[in-house]
């Protein structure tokens, strides 16, 4: 290098210079970018996460068995447990929900999933097991009913810790690109235990000495769901941030507009389904539809909500669009919805019933995950427990409601139409009645059409949870540049980056 070259300053070095402050550290800062990243908060996505969420299906869908399973056979079960025994062991779920509910949302907050689970796992199997032992030999036939009372109230309480474990399962151990169809394998198990009970169930039963095979059909998989613990490591940073205590998130829930009109909707539309479901045979019944039909518009109803709700759990899951998928599912469901019950008036059109039908579960069980998502998305970092919870109970109010509609607004059927009825058993049956649906059609078509209504107008939606993690992510790869810069860099004392270099 010769001197006519002329001094380098240190600007003109290709190398990054870093002055020491006195005390040795960077002088720029550079320190607190390590501290920075430091702190960063650690995410792992763990490879059980889909055995945990096996279990939770496992555990929704047995449970749901073992709730509907009598109903089906309730004539034989009737005859082995007693004279409405069928109707009770079926209502004794409902009965624990709401009370038991309020509970499991403080515990599932305060205890953590991995004590949900443990509670929904073991009395679901207890209870599963006393029912076992109602319908053995050696028991009393007086003693048989008490004690698969006693055995259907135990895996009732499991119930309301079920409700809300698919998504916080989905929250706690899915990353953001696959909760949602995380939560629609959790939720769409509780549909596929209403049929599977739908089919299973008279299979089974063929006379009142069967009833014990239902029993153990039920208690085996019961028995065997698997009890796993959360993840040390979480796998988003929304799963990682700390939760409102079960308190503060009751009031954050039913402080936000938004949230107060998705579980209005969201409980309308559950409790509207569920309500079609239970009074199928009624409908259909009075305009000369066997129960076979009515049993085939039902399976069709849950089979498309399959397919639908898992479409859209992976359609949202890419996209993001939980609003639009929402408002749009749920609009096209109630007008199958509303179309299917004008048609159930009529006598003749059984092809057009199970194709409304059809369409009415792919759309309307489509909502179901999504929106649980949203409930979660709009009251983040309120625990999903809570938030979740307070959906479904919302749901199982509204189903008594609207069968309480269904059923009291209901008028007795005109006589010209008496031939056409295939509700009486015999020509003097006084127990199953048909009626005349027209008016209870019209409130409930109503009420549908306001709560799309609501939910298309009123629901604007902020994606709190997405948001965070989108923050944390970006903060988290400026950190990331940030190291990998530091890495490259040479650090030499203060006085050699301002002095000149001089040839020798």
């Amino acid at each position: 290098m010769g001197a006519d070259d002329g001094p380098i300053s240190a600007e003109q070095v290709d190398i990054r210079l870093q002055p020491l402050n006195k005390s040795g550290a960077h002088a720029d800062g550079a320190e607190g970018a390590d501290e920075e990243i430091g702190d960063q908060i650690q995410l792992r996505v763990y490879k059980q996460r889909w055995i945990v969420l096996l279990t939770v299906a496992l555990l929704n869908n047995t449970n749901t068995m073992s709730w509907i399973g009598y109903a089906p056979s309730g004539n034989y079960v009737n005859s082995f447990y007693g004279e409405s025994s069928a109707a009770w062991l079926s209502m004794i779920y409902m009965l624990c929900t709401i009370p038991v509910g309020l509970f499991a949302m403080w515990a599932g907050r305060e205890w953590g999933l991995r004590t949900a689970i443990l509670i929904a796992g073991w009395t679901n199997g207890i209870g599963a097991v006393i029912r076992v032992i109602s319908s053995l030999d050696f028991v009393p036939e007086d003693l048989r009913f008490p004690i698969c009372m006693t055995g259907q109230g135990i895996a009732a309480i499991a119930y309301p810790f079920i409700m809300f474990l698919p998504t916080k399962v989905a929250g706690s151990w899915f990353p953001d690109t696959q909760r949602a169809i995380a939560t629609t394998i959790g939720v769409m198990s509780n549909p596929l235990g209403v049929l599977m009970a739908n089919l299973i169930s008279p299979a089974i039963v063929k006379s009142p000495d069967h009833v014990i095979w239902l029993n153990i059909f039920t208690c085996v998989p019961s028995l065997a769901a698997m009890l796993i613990a959360t993840p040390k490591i979480p796998p988003t940073f929304s799963a990682s941030k700390p939760q409102m205590d079960f308190v503060s998130g009751m009031k954050s829930c039913f402080s936000s507009k938004q949230y107060i009109i998705l579980l209005i909707v969201m409980g309308g539309g559950i409790g509207m389904f569920n309500c079609l479901y239970t009074v199928m045979l009624e409908l259909l019944c009075p305009s000369g539809y066997s129960n076979f039909f009515s049993g085939v518009c039902a399976a069709l109803m849950i089979v498309g909500g399959v397919f639908g709700a898992a479409a859209s759990g992976f359609f949202v899951d890419r996209t993001k669009l939980y609003e639009e998928t929402l408002k749009i599912a749920l609009g096209a469901a109630v007008i199958f919805g509303l179309i299917f019950l004008q048609l159930t008036l009529h006598q003749g059109l059984s092809v057009f019933l199970a194709i409304t039908c059809l369409f009415f579960g792919v759309l309307g069980l489509a909502t179901y995950p999504i929106g649980l998502e949203l409930a979660s998305e709009c009251t983040f970092p309120v625990s999903e427990a809570t938030s979740t919870g307070l959906i479904v109970l919302s749901g199982q109010i509204q189903s008594v409601i609207y069968v309480f509609i269904m059923k009291n607004f209901a008028r007795p059927l005109q006589p010209d139409r008496m031939h056409i009825q295939v509700c009486q058993l015999t020509p003097d049956d006084t127990v199953n009645t048909p009626k005349d649906n027209t008016m209870s059609i019209m409130i409930f078509s109503l009420l549908a059409t306001l709560l799309v209504l609501a939910l298309v107008v009123l629901f604007k939606p902020v994606y709190k949870r997405l948001e965070a993690e989108r923050g944390n992510r970006a903060t988290a790869d400026k950190a990331k540049e940030l190291s990998n810069q530091n890495k490259d860099r040479i650090t030499l004392q203060a006085e050699s980056a301002v002095q000149p270099l001089q040839e020798k």
